[in-house]
């Protein structure tokens, strides 16, 4: 490793350790909170040199009023969706419902490039685990599970929910008819694209994958992933030694270029900066690596407390590498899956289900409120040709009401009939 890529690493290796505690996010996220607000202080920093080079011109103008023209107007600035921000912490990204090829390969070697890729393989559990990050990356795999009819219909409901409809959704797919394929196209958002994986494959299909991941900004500022080691029942311990003393450091959080530790006071000068330790040892569930590694900085956090941010060396084989990167990871995942499948599963039926937009929904109510105004006209309108054609009703009723009484009367003169004596019948 040449001294410019060395000094490249470090200067990573710090960035990392203090973009952490800017993460707000209770899901799986890196932090270690070393070095608190100095993103910030550069930006302040950034600012400040602005703002001094932009005085400068109004002193000149100053001094020469006349050679000063009037500064135009510029134009308020339109405000972006969130998903036009680029985040400092990077996005998180999820394949649903993935085939073994995208899981057993694309999968691995994302994770080898430091994207935080999660694999979520059952799809009724998405919309609660993407609820817990809206700004994610979100590929979704179609050709099984259900059919294209209820992914759409699926799809379509995130544009619906206030925080599902911010997520860069991508599709994938190998078998869709050509017709499906451009009804997704043509009716759904997907800023992540429609990956046909019939068209791209092995690296071809990564170069795709990184590219839109690079142009979304799934990395943010950070080039690393790290784990928050201070979250864990059991710490993370390591261990060096120091003349015939075998010394041990709590470490906080740990990336596949160095780790952040605590150790002791009483340590005194045992870590100091720009030391060397030939052999660190760091216990990574099963497995345990022996590394050398640098003193990058240290700091006084009280009078019985250090902080260290520790390096590994250039001498790290990629196998020790790989080991840290396969724990960060597998620990991240692990994390992400007690988050998400504590949440009830998803039961809504895509089947038969046509998701209106707000706009639909607002049009469907004028157009039955204009319904409903158009029957009451007709029902009035009705009402008042009966009005209008009132004679033959009227003739009608007349002749029922004469039958009515004729039969009345029919009725009493049988009663005074029955009522009468023999003799008055006979007279």
């Amino acid at each position: 490793m040449s001294d410019t890529a060395e000094s490249e690493e470090k200067s990573e290796a710090t960035q990392v350790t203090e973009n952490t505690e800017s993460q707000t996010e209770a899901a799986p996220a890196e932090a270690d909170g070393a070095a608190e607000g100095a993103p910030s202080e550069g930006e302040t920093a950034e600012g400040t040199a602005a703002e001094e080079g932009a005085a400068k011109p109004a002193e000149e103008g100053t001094e020469q009023p006349a050679e000063q023209t009037p500064p135009k107007e510029e134009p308020a600035p339109v405000p972006t969706a969130p998903r036009c921000e680029n985040p400092i912490v990077g996005r998180k990204v999820f394949f649903v419902n993935p085939p073994l090829y995208v899981e057993n390969y694309l999968h691995l070697e994302l994770k080898q490039h430091e994207y935080e890729v999660y694999i979520i393989s059952d799809f009724r559990y998405t919309k609660e685990a993407l609820r817990h990050f809206p700004d994610a990356l979100c590929f979704i795999f179609i050709d099984d599970e259900m059919s294209y009819d209820e992914w759409f219909n699926f799809i379509m409901s995130f544009q619906n929910d206030e925080k599902l409809k911010t997520i860069f959704v991508g599709l994938m797919s190998a078998t869709i008819p050509k017709q499906q394929h451009e009804r997704f196209l043509m009716n759904l958002s997907l800023p992540g694209g429609f990956i046909m994986l019939t068209e791209c494959k092995g690296s071809a299909l990564i170069e795709k994958i990184v590219g839109i991941l690079d142009l979304n900004g799934a990395k943010g500022r950070r080039k690393y992933l790290r784990w928050d080691c201070s979250a864990e029942d059991k710490p993370l311990n390591g261990y060096f030694a120091n003349g015939s003393q075998l010394l041990q450091v709590s470490i906080v959080n740990i990336s596949s270029v160095g780790f952040v530790c605590y150790y002791p006071a009483s340590y005194g000068d045992a870590l100091k900066k720009n030391c060397l330790i030939q052999s660190f040892s760091i216990t990574l569930g099963r497995r345990s690596i022996v590394t050398p590694s640098v003193v990058y900085e240290t700091k006084k956090v009280d009078a019985t407390k250090y902080l260290s941010i520790m390096l590994f060396s250039k001498h790290v084989g990629q196998d020790d590498r790989k080991v840290i990167k396969n724990y960060v990871f597998d620990k991240l995942q692990d994390r992400f899956e007690k988050l998400v499948f504590a949440a009830q599963p998803d039961v809504e039926d895509y089947s038969n289900k046509v998701h209106k937009s707000p706009k639909q929904e607002d049009a469907a109510e004028e157009n039955l409120e204009e319904a409903e105004e158009m029957l009451e006209v007709d029902e009035a309108e009705a009402a008042g040709k009966a009005e209008t054609a009132g004679t033959p009703e009227g003739t009608e009723g007349t002749e029922a009401a004469a039958t009515e009484e004729k039969a009345e009367d029919k009725t009493v003169e049988s009663a005074e009939s029955e009522n009468k004596t023999p003799e008055e019948k006979t007279e």
